[in-house]
């Protein structure tokens, strides 16, 4: 894994069409995000394969960053707890 990063500091806040179509069928499928097949798959994985999968996901994300995406962090929400 790697700890630093080259990407610009500079802050697109465009979303281009992809980027919105994206977002919204994220939001449609959010209740269904998590299935029992996926908790089970991921019990069953080895250490290295996990390790694998989560080098995999840091090179997509680096990568999506490279293109000028941008994370945004959003803050728990206290009565989705409830």
């Amino acid at each position: 894994m790697t700890d630093m990063n080259d990407y610009d500091d500079v802050e697109d806040t465009t979303v281009d069409d992809d980027e919105a179509k994206a977002a919204e069928k994220g939001a449609l499928d959010s209740e269904d995000a998590v299935n029992d097949g996926d908790v089970a798959e991921a019990e069953t994985l080895t250490v290295t394969a996990k390790q694998k999968q989560r080098q995999a996901l840091e090179d997509e994300i680096a990568a999506f960053l490279a293109r000028g995406g941008k994370i945004t962090e959003v803050p728990p929400d206290e009565a989705a707890r409830e």
